[in-house]
């Protein structure tokens, strides 16, 4: 897992000045698997904002998936969207298929 590019953006989907987090999932291992990455999102301090999780399903071995999230009003619990100035990967499950 590893966040390519983050930061504020005007974006199709999630619509103008989003925090954008663009990210690649990465399979390393032998056979396909499933993944599940959890983000958290952080104000000025370090603090935490809120959090938000993605998904890459039936991923074969070596290959990588690229995408974008961003968080809703609703997981930004600490704080407005407006706070967020930064983002971590704080958790990558692995579950082979």
């Amino acid at each position: 897992m590893k966040i390519t590019k983050s930061g504020v953006e005007n974006h199709d989907v999630w619509k103008p000045n989003a925090y954008v987090v663009r990210y690649m999932i990465t399979n390393n291992g032998d056979g396909p698997a499933d993944y599940f990455a959890q983000f958290e999102f952080l104000d000025k301090y370090g603090d935490v904002l809120g959090s938000t999780g993605v998904t890459a399903d039936k991923l074969g071995p070596g290959k990588s998936r690229t995408a974008d999230t961003a968080p809703v009003k609703e997981e930004i619990e600490n704080g407005t969207m407006t706070d967020i100035k930064n983002v971590r990967v704080t958790e990558v499950d692995r579950t082979p298929n």
